[in-house]
């Protein structure tokens, strides 16, 4: 392009009241038409970043700074305690194309007098991309990068403004882990010393008292969205959420603030948000800011001031964009008793809202005063519920391996479920851009454990049994920065000549190597190969593996043996038996002979002590002897003839 000139640019049409402040902050750029101001003396009101004779050109790519002024009075903005458009338009000769305003930008801007008054309420939102990993090691130093940058000063403008204050208790947590020393990711598994645990001290000595103020909220544990939740159909995450905040945390006894700047709130959302979580306060671009402060269900609402859009682009995209949307919309609100609430998360909103003559900052408190029945909310909107969503698959992910982790490194039961709430609420941070990203992060330590790596399993290649069953030893050394408790888990290729049951939890220090016994049972002989691997106490297999066979040899010539002992046993027993009813037998028959030696039948052989059945004279024998003093057989000598 070739003469490319910046010129002033106004509309002269005041901004009397806030409807018409949303209607142009509404409107496409080309809006309100207004006039290029060019009679600036000495040109200021003009910039010429290219010659106008065309002899340079501005190429694509090219950039360069302008400056451009003019006092209200000349370009005839005259009215006080009123709002205008102000800006610049930079005209140009494409090449081969006739001449035209090819950019544009406009700023809002207060025409104040002595008169003027207008108040503000800003609050300070005290929240971060969580980084700590389950470990206890953070993920990276953004953390103590952001305190430096960002949350000190936020800190410090608390402190130096009559504001209110929202604090994420996960970001306490943090910050306390970073100020009692800590440790950062590193190459592979290596972790580096933090470097940030002085700046932790110190924004910690400057948020605590603002903690035991009453302009002092607290968030959902992680700054969780538990309105994006309640909308997606997972209220089940809010007593996860409530779960999360330890007693022992600074802010547990602050008053629950849930923000909803995506203006998610729905009549039938806030009742669940109410009837879950309770909170004291509800702040929410779904309710008009004209309707002032609402109460319901001992919630009160306050509508936030939002920022408007223009076809999909930020009207405060700069410092003096912001700074004159506030100000314009703190002097129209004020005008009509509407109060001007604004949520600050950044330095540039910090400088935003800086008060100046006539902007008077004031606490939420005394907003609240006037809040009165009655809430503004869109009935129940249709659920956008994506199937199979991965964000919360990921929230789900994190509760198992974090539970899993907690069983491996021996933490309590009410550990454990704290651990676990914690890093579901963080997983669900208004903060997160990417959750896959950041679970990946902050739970690498536990995948890491699961996989293997840290842990290794070792044995001998083959164990002989001589018995039914022995003791052998399996070694695992632990080289993780934690404690451990695990198990041994084996699975035999051939249970039923065999098995091998899970050996004992046994606990090991970091840089320990531990033997742990196993006992296999075998049934017959033979070689079985086995696949060993540890475990959780839990169950996870934790991947660190190894195999090795079993056999078992001495089990026939057992075998044998009882059976030849058995034999033996069974062969002199019954041979004793027999001798002892024979000598009975040949007893009786001597007596009987005595007493009658002409009758033939009454003899007796050896032969007849296997015969079952009875003579035709036994029973005469036997009436004929009955009253003799003869000996009868006994019961037991009965069996034996039987036998």
């Amino acid at each position: 392009m070739t003469w490319v000139q910046a010129s002033f640019w106004r509309s002269q049409d005041r901004i009397s009241d806030t409807r018409d402040l949303s209607d142009l902050l509404s409107s496409p750029a080309t809006a309100p038409v207004g006039m290029r101001w060019y009679r600036e003396p000495n040109e200021a009101s003009i910039f010429n970043i290219t010659d106008p004779e065309a002899n340079q050109t501005f190429k694509p790519g090219d950039s360069k700074s302008f400056t451009v002024t003019g006092t209200p009075a000349q370009m005839g903005l005259t009215s006080p305690n009123a709002v205008y458009a102000i800006g610049v338009h930079v005209q140009a000769s494409p090449q081969n194309q006739s001449r035209r305003t090819v950019g544009r930008a406009r700023i809002l801007t207060v025409l104040s007098d002595t008169h003027t008054s207008a108040n503000l309420a800003p609050v300070i939102v005290l929240s971060t991309v969580p980084s700590l990993r389950i470990d206890g090691t953070f993920a990276n130093e953004s953390l103590a990068d952001d305190i430096t940058h960002r949350l000190k000063p936020l800190a410090e403008a608390a402190h130096t403004r009559d504001a209110t204050v929202l604090v994420d208790p996960s970001l306490i947590d943090e910050v306390q882990a970073m100020a009692s020393g800590y440790r950062v990711a590193g190459k592979g598994s290596a972790t580096v010393e933090g470097k940030g645990q002085q700046t932790a001290k110190e924004w910690l000595d400057l948020v605590e008292p603002l903690l035991t103020t009453s302009q002092a909220y607290r968030l959902p544990y992680g700054n969780a969205d538990v309105v994006e939740a309640i909308r997606q159909g997972h209220t089940n995450i809010l007593l996860t959420v409530k779960h999360a905040l330890s007693p022992s945390n600074p802010a547990a006894k602050l008053p629950l603030a849930v923000v909803d700047p995506a203006a998610e709130l729905d009549q039938s959302s806030f009742k669940t948000l109410s009837r879950e979580l309770a909170p004291a306060l509800v702040l929410t671009c779904a309710a008009s800011a004209r309707d002032g402060v609402a109460e319901k269900s001992g919630v009160k609402v306050i509508g936030l001031a939002d920022t408007a859009q223009t076809d999909g682009h930020p009207q405060s995209g700069s410092d003096p964009q912001r700074r004159g949307m506030l100000l314009s919309q703190a002097l129209l609100m004020t005008h009509e008793s509407i109060p001007t609430v604004t949520l600050v998360t950044t330095v540039d909103d910090v400088q935003a809202t800086a008060p100046i003559a006539w902007l008077h900052l004031q606490n939420l408190s005394a907003v609240l005063t006037a809040a009165k029945p009655g809430l503004h909310l869109s009935g129940t909107r249709a659920k956008n519920v994506p199937p199979k969503d991965p964000r919360w698959r990921v929230q789900h992910d994190i509760g198992i391996d974090s539970d899993d982790w907690s069983a491996l490194v021996g933490a309590s039961p009410e550990v454990t479920s704290l651990t676990s709430a914690k890093f579901v609420s963080r997983s669900l941070s208004s903060s997160l851009q990417d959750r896959q990203a950041w679970a990946t992060d902050v739970m690498r330590p536990a995948a890491d454990a699961m996989a293997g790596n840290g842990l290794v399993l070792h044995s001998a290649p083959q164990f002989v049994m001589s018995s039914s069953s022995n003791e052998f030893p399996l070694t695992v050394t632990n080289s993780l920065a934690q404690t451990v408790r695990v198990k041994v888990v084996v699975s035999s290729e051939n249970p039923q000549r065999i098995d091998i049951p899970d050996t004992q939890v046994v606990t090991i220090e970091p840089k320990e190597t531990q033997t742990i016994k196993f006992a296999p049972k075998a049934s017959s002989n033979g070689v079985v190969e086995m696949q060993a691997h540890l475990s959780t106490p839990s169950g996870r297999a934790l991947g660190s593996q190894t195999t090795f066979v079993v056999k078992a040899t001495q089990m026939d010539d057992v075998g044998w043996i009882i059976i030849v002992v058995s034999a033996l046993v069974l062969i002199i027993v019954t041979g004793l038996r027999i001798r002892q009813v024979t000598a009975n037998s040949r007893h009786q028959g001597q007596d009987d002979g005595e007493s009658d030696t002409s009758d033939p039948t009454s003899a007796s052989t050896s032969d007849d002590i296997f015969d079952a059945t009875p003579s035709p004279s036994a029973p005469e024998d036997r009436d004929a002897t009955s009253d003799d003093d003869s000996e009868p057989h006994s019961p037991t000598d009965k069996d034996n003839l039987a036998e």
